[in-house]
């Protein structure tokens, strides 16, 4: 597989070991997308409600409402839930955020925020408490992991999104993924090959079929709308 790409991902350097196919081109351009109208219907609120990206109505944005358990941890103040689309199938993470006391450049106390990121509901039940409405979150949590959401990948054309909600609601498509220290669930070596294969064989992807974000992602989010690249109609006349 050829990477094209502005920065580096942690699976990159396995190409040296079993070399590069040109033939299967991977350009991995990052596009953040924040207009949940232009996103896959299973990040879009179901209710007019839902509030930073959060909706007790729709499975994928409910789980978020899992809040922080302080007598359970001292350490936590905050928390943010995502999930990373990766080759097809779905995982569950969360950055978990505290602030830990550091020398600054002039040799004082001063609080640096940091986050731990833990993946799978199970490893996060220590630390976190269902706060809203007493929903079944394991209901939602076994829905999502056992969804089909093939068609999620094809319509972004991409191997690997991650949606989050820190930021009310984004999509993430093309994500650096050691940022995400996905690293912990999918080893260098397995992520690189997976990709590929995904790419050769679910998204058909070849020389001449590079793996882009499609264009009607990456016109509505700079701005434009359908009668950019048209003339208007004149007289009340067509749609």
């Amino acid at each position: 597989m050829y990477i094209i790409s502005k920065h580096k991902d942690y699976y990159d350097g396995v190409v040296g070991s079993v070399g590069m196919d040109k033939t299967l081109v991977y350009e991995r351009n990052t596009e953040e997308i924040t207009d949940t109208k232009l996103m896959p219907k299973e990040f879009r609120p179901k209710s007019t409600w839902g509030w930073r990206g959060h909706d007790r109505h729709n499975p994928f944005l409910n789980i978020g409402y899992l809040d922080i358990d302080h007598k359970k941890t001292k350490k936590y103040e905050e928390r943010t839930f995502f999930i990373v689309g990766f080759c097809g199938k779905l995982y569950l993470g969360w950055k978990l955020y505290y602030k830990e006391k550091e020398l600054n450049r002039y040799g004082l106390l001063e609080d640096v925020g940091k986050a731990d990121i833990v993946y799978g509901y199970e490893n996060v039940k220590e630390f976190l408490r269902n706060a809203y409405w007493g929903s079944n979150i394991n209901d939602d949590v076994e829905y999502v992991m056992n969804y089909n959401p093939i068609h999620i990948f094809r319509e972004l054309h991409t191997p690997v999104f991650i949606h989050e909600t820190r930021r009310d609601n984004a999509l993430i498509v093309n994500p650096c993924l050691k940022e995400w220290e996905f690293y912990k669930v999918v080893n260098t070596f397995q992520a690189f090959q997976e990709i590929s294969m995904f790419m050769g064989g679910v998204l058909g992807s070849g020389e001449k079929e590079i793996i882009v974000v499609e264009d009607k992602y990456k016109i509505a989010q700079h701005g434009f709308d359908k009668w950019s690249f048209r003339k208007m109609p004149e007289d009340g006349k067509g749609n």
